[in-house]
């Protein structure tokens, strides 16, 4: 394990020159977050990133979730290399949009008509319009604790605790629109639905929330309620596309949306999201009747690197779900085992390869109970593992990759065990 401390000094130096050009130093707000500084990084190869002293991280961050496949994989890479020597074309029609609309269509189950678009906020942002023009209401419901991007058409209700905007800024008339429910409600849900709703959006497992898997029977019941009123379910599969399962999370608990949006793992890294569904579901904009635009929508190095992506997948799902689930397990156990050792109260959750922990919080059973949790002493215990040359992210979400090895688990292992002692 490699000292640090001088990654850290950097880290704050760079920040220091950053705050004086870039908002908040950073491009994206929470990154701007990380304690005691930022990792400012060079180098991504496998599991590891390197900052720019040379100092090596085990990175379970991920990009926040895209590089189920490590950093820089070898089958991505390639294509991004070979489609670099065809040259950009940007805006351009291309073969490989096909390619990939016909890969989802084979590993998707709800997946018949697909769009590509650049990221989950802008793919769910396109569902609901969608749903919107299939249904003709405008109404959507979503459940308390869902994260489904920074647009101001759903960031209310992001957080358990409150039912407003997320920042400030927002146009709050766009929580009119929007019936917010507390997920795994089913029977809140069949009172609150009605004719003016065009959608019932969710995350199917609730990643962002705290790596909760639904309740029994809540997705079917859901689906159930939703087609009996003929409004469009919403899958916000951004997170668990590709990660929970080849087929994401409607494979993995064998229901079937009329849309889906997927994300991050689809790219293993870039760029791009996709709006998925069936046909009837995605007629207006099948036809051209629904307008779509956007100059980097379905880019050509983008959609080469999903396919890469998602084909390696395919060939590989025999034993690779099997493996970054097992890894993840193994290491929610040792956390669990470790703090009890040490007197520590902690939760330790996990969703297929994301893991959640919270500390000083004892075991969260559901979104409501992350209204609860210790966010401090959880951004405590994610400085002290990146001390120890271990990034998460600080609020304690973890993901696992097909990179990560024996030796990256037990070394974490270890890096575990010392942080827990450190915040006693």
């Amino acid at each position: 394990m490699t000292n640090s401390k001088s990654a850290f000094d950097y880290g704050k130096t760079y920040r220091e020159r950053a705050l004086k050009t870039l908002g908040y130093g950073a491009s994206s707000t929470p990154r701007g977050n990380q304690k005691p500084a930022p990792i400012v990084t060079k180098q991504g190869r496998n599991a590891h990133i390197t900052d720019q002293t040379g100092v090596r991280f085990i990175d379970y961050a991920l990009g926040y979730g895209p590089l189920i496949l490590g950093h820089s994989p070898a089958c991505v890479m390639d294509a991004l290399t070979h489609e670099l020597s065809l040259g950009l074309r940007t805006a351009s029609i291309h073969e490989g949009e096909a390619e990939l609309a016909e890969l989802l269509c084979d590993t998707l189950p709800c997946a018949e008509i697909s769009a590509f678009v650049n990221s989950g906020s802008e793919a769910n942002h396109l569902a609901l319009r969608i749903a919107r023009a299939v249904t003709g209401r405008n109404q959507v419901i979503k459940f308390r604790g869902n994260y489904h991007g920074w647009l101001d058409s759903l960031s209310f209700g992001n957080d358990v605790s409150s039912d407003g905007p997320a920042t400030l800024g927002q146009d709050t008339s766009a929580a009119q629109s929007l019936t917010l429910l507390d997920w795994g409600d089913a029977k809140g849900l069949a009172e609150a639905i009605t004719t003016e709703h065009a959608a019932v959006i969710l995350e199917p497992a609730a990643i962002n929330g705290g790596c909760i898997a639904p309740p029994a029977g809540f997705l079917e019941e859901v689906r159930a309620i939703t087609k009996s009123h003929g409004v469009i379910l919403i899958f916000d599969e951004v997170i668990t596309g590709f990660r929970l399962s080849l087929g994401g999370a409607q494979q993995t608990y064998g229901v079937t949306p009329d849309i889906a949006v997927i994300g991050k793992a689809m790219g293993a890294g870039v760029p791009i999201s996709a709006v998925t569904g069936s046909a009837a579901a995605m007629e207006p904009l099948a036809t051209g009747r629904l307008l779509h635009r956007g100059t980097f929508n379905g880019n050509p190095l983008c959609v080469a690197a999903a396919i890469a992506c998602i084909k390696y997948l395919r060939n590989n799902k025999d034993w690779l779900y099997d493996q970054i689930d097992s890894m993840a397990e193994d290491l929610r156990s040792h956390l669990s085992l470790a703090a009890a050792e040490q007197g520590i109260v902690l939760s330790a959750s996990r969703v297929g390869s994301a893991l959640q922990v919270f500390v000083n919080t004892p075991q969260v059973q559901s979104l409501a109970d992350t209204a609860l949790v210790d966010r401090k002493a959880t951004a405590a215990f994610a400085e002290e593992l990146l001390i120890r040359n271990v990034q998460i992210i600080p609020r304690g979400l973890m993901y696992l990759s097909a990179a990560h090895n024996d030796a990256d688990i037990e070394e974490t292992k270890a890096a575990m065990t010392a942080a827990i002692s450190a915040i006693k």
